[in-house]
């Protein structure tokens, strides 16, 4: 039976990623991104893909259509932050790598949110553990 301190736990942790998430969009312009943007660069950074993850893999990972994904990538390449490679044993296949820019964009990024998710740890400890049957 999940009791009412559960409930509020559970309520505090949503409200805290809701705030998290609107902390992220306004983190992400204020170092001259969109949020989608972000997600991409960190998409791209986070990838265990050999070469790079492929236009398919990120719009896994972002949750979109292939083609709002190729759209992203465009306007984030136009920006210098991205770069397409072509895979050397299959050249249909396109991997994508940040450029330096892109690296150093993101890693300002994610200093500040590792700083931000430092600060709500607090949150996450006080969640309920699933309890084993």
């Amino acid at each position: 039976m999940v009791t009412d301190a559960q409930y509020q736990r559970l309520l505090a942790f949503r409200n805290a990623l809701r705030r998290f998430d609107r902390w992220s969009r306004d983190a992400a312009q204020a170092h001259g991104l969109t949020h989608a943007q972000h997600q991409l660069l960190l998409a791209v950074r986070g990838s265990t893909t050999p070469g790079g993850p492929t236009i398919g893999e990120i719009a896994e990972a972002l949750l979109v259509r292939h083609h709002t994904a190729t759209e992203l990538i465009d306007r984030t390449e136009e920006l210098g932050l991205v770069a397409r490679v072509r895979d050397r044993e299959d050249t249909r296949r396109v991997h994508l790598g940040l450029t330096e820019q892109g690296a150093a964009r993101l890693a300002e990024l994610t200093a500040v949110h590792v700083e931000e998710l430092r600060r709500l740890a607090p949150i996450f400890e006080s969640l309920p553990r699933a309890e084993r049957r």
